[in-house]
């Protein structure tokens, strides 16, 4: 089984190869996997071999169930439920996200049980989910804002010790912030075979926090965290070439994203000729 996700984001040579995979598997003992929103397009879907499944929002069932799990049953609470699922279309991140919102502005508070504080006609609800995870982001502490923002930059997936490297930040700082970050639902740790790690908790959590680096201080942390795989990663560095080109690459340091492209396609060579 070979899964790609998230093809709205795919660049020319990957969609290249996915052609090539999605010619040739319907007689090989191969499951491709994809997923995608609505914008992205592809010419498959003429195959005999081929099946989408579409993922729709939930319905009004459906949805008040995922709002009795995240709101509770409280008094009071029914027209707000109500609300929510208008202005989401039943989107189950956007509902989420929606919640957190409304707890970060004080609207909804946690006594035990949670219950509106703020008349209905008041709550502003932004447009989007990517809006709602702007508006959140730019109300966190300076502190941990910048941090999420590393983090961002770093990758969908980070472990401790190189967000240690790259943020600078002491383990007692660091531990506190992290645990914020999680519990504010940006950011979830996970299993690690050593290094403690962390994900995001979805893609357009990553996305949107990066787009609001500027654009001078996105390249000095790209730069910031290539050198510092360079000495995290000291004794396996072949894992990590064409990650250390690609923040090489965006960091504007043209000389050392070329050296790491060229040791990534030697090494790759290397490899298939043992085959």
């Amino acid at each position: 089984m070979v899964v790609f996700e998230d093809l709205h984001w795919i660049d020319d040579e990957t969609q290249a190869l996915l052609n090539l995979l999605a010619d040739s598997i319907g007689t090989a003992k191969l499951l491709l996997l994809v997923n995608y929103r609505p914008e992205y397009s592809h010419g498959w879907g003429s195959k005999t071999y081929y099946t989408q499944l579409r993922i729709d929002p939930l319905g009004t069932e459906s949805a008040e169930e995922m709002l009795q799990s995240l709101l509770g049953d409280g008094a009071g609470l029914g027209p707000l439920k109500r609300f929510i699922i208008e202005r989401t279309e039943g989107n189950p991140f956007f509902m989420e996200q929606t919640v957190e919102m409304l707890l970060d502005d004080g609207a909804l508070v946690r006594h035990g049980s949670i219950k509106l504080v703020k008349p209905l006609a008041e709550l502003k609800i932004p447009p989007t989910v990517q809006a709602i995870l702007a508006s959140r982001i730019d109300r966190l502490p300076p502190a941990e804002k910048d941090l999420l923002q590393t983090l961002a930059v770093i990758g969908r997936t980070f472990g401790v010790t190189l967000v240690r490297e790259v943020s600078g930040r002491s383990d007692e700082d660091l531990t506190r912030l992290l645990s914020n970050l999680q519990l504010a639902e940006f950011i979830y740790e996970q299993p690690a075979v050593s290094d403690i790690e962390y994900t995001f908790k979805h893609a357009l959590t990553q996305e949107v926090a990066y787009k609001a680096i500027l654009v001078a201080r996105r390249k000095t942390l790209h730069e910031r965290a290539a050198r510092s795989i360079e000495i995290v990663f000291a004794d396996r560095l072949d894992d990590k070439l064409s990650l250390l080109a690609n923040h090489y690459s965006q960091s504007g340091n043209a000389a050392k994203a070329v050296l790491y492209l060229d040791l990534a396609s030697q090494t790759r060579h290397a490899r298939i000729s043992l085959q």
